[in-house]
């Protein structure tokens, strides 16, 4: 009797740490999942940020017609990728005055904030196209590196692998480096 217990106990004990390594494994597996989602999201709110940013700066190459084309586009997109991003990131607390309900309510996370920013500035550009500016095109540039901020911490590579891509990058003199090449 005493050996048929030691067997269920060490029967048990493999079941019990192999089930904890399945959960922690299938934990590893989700998170990765959901790491991988949200890159893909951000890689098209960076995108569209970007769209928006290269719009409103001043001496833009960008023409009338394709400008207004793809302010519009961004227009539709930045509202679709700050829907897109609830489904990743809830909101926080309660919101002030009235409840929305469900997914509404709170605040919406820090996070979608540059996507908000950038989808109102794509419609203040197609509503006023004669009223871009230099302090716009700065709220853009800083709202870009605000959202690339915080999804990479998101994400959670803070550190690169390869020991080429850990090493500074260097400011390059566009007009020394075409003169070096003539």
């Amino acid at each position: 009797m005493d050996q048929w217990m030691a067997w269920a106990g060490t029967a048990l004990s493999v079941f019990i740490t192999a089930a904890g390594f399945y959960m922690g494994w299938r934990r590893y597996q989700s998170d990765s999942l959901r790491s991988r989602d949200v890159a893909v999201w951000a890689d098209k709110a960076i995108a569209m940020l970007l769209t928006v940013e290269l719009c409103a700066k001043p001496g833009t190459p960008i023409g009338g017609d394709e400008q207004v084309r793809r302010l519009s586009d961004a227009y539709f997109t930045l509202s679709a990728l700050t829907e897109q991003g609830r489904l990743f990131f809830v909101n926080i607390g309660e919101r002030d005055g009235t409840r929305a309900g469900g997914t509404y309510d709170g605040r919406r996370p820090k996070l979608l904030d540059p996507l908000v920013i950038a989808h109102k500035a794509a419609e203040r550009m197609i509503d006023r196209p004669d009223e871009t500016s230099g302090a716009l095109h700065a709220v853009l540039v800083e709202q870009r590196k605000a959202f690339v901020a915080h999804v990479q911490s998101e994400i959670g590579r803070r550190q690169s692998i390869a020991r080429d891509s850990r090493k500074g990058g260097e400011t390059s003199d566009l007009d020394a480096m075409i003169a070096e090449k003539a």
